[in-house]
């Protein structure tokens, strides 16, 4: 018995490894998403976003579409999503740079 939960107990250490792992190599990024192109007008647009379901049958909610999107501008490199609305499934990846942390608010 002792020596199942060790190998159990090692098991899931090997995982939790595996998983922090794959969450520092993302770095924890954030992605902003919005719906307003005015946020992100003077930006670095990266790439054009599109979810494309395999099956007919594997329909995505809003919100799985919305966090595919997500995902996939964080692989791009990007910062914010700009999409058309609540339900979208396709949106642009931008890469928008950071304020100078002295300046002062609404100066970007």
């Amino acid at each position: 018995m002792k020596r199942y939960s060790l190998i159990l107990w090692c098991v899931m250490a090997a995982a939790l490894t595996m998983v922090v792992g794959a969450c520092a190599q993302n770095g924890f990024q954030q992605i902003a998403v919005t719906k307003d192109p005015a946020v992100v007008a003077s930006c670095q647009k990266i790439d054009d976003l599109k979810i494309e379901d395999v099956k007919a049958d594997e329909k995505l909610s809003d919100v799985e579409a919305q966090q595919h999107l997500t995902i996939m501008a964080r692989d791009k490199g990007a910062n914010y999503l700009l999409i058309s609305s609540d339900n979208a499934r396709q949106g642009t990846a931008y890469r928008c740079s950071m304020p100078p942390a002295g300046a002062p608010a609404g100066s970007r």
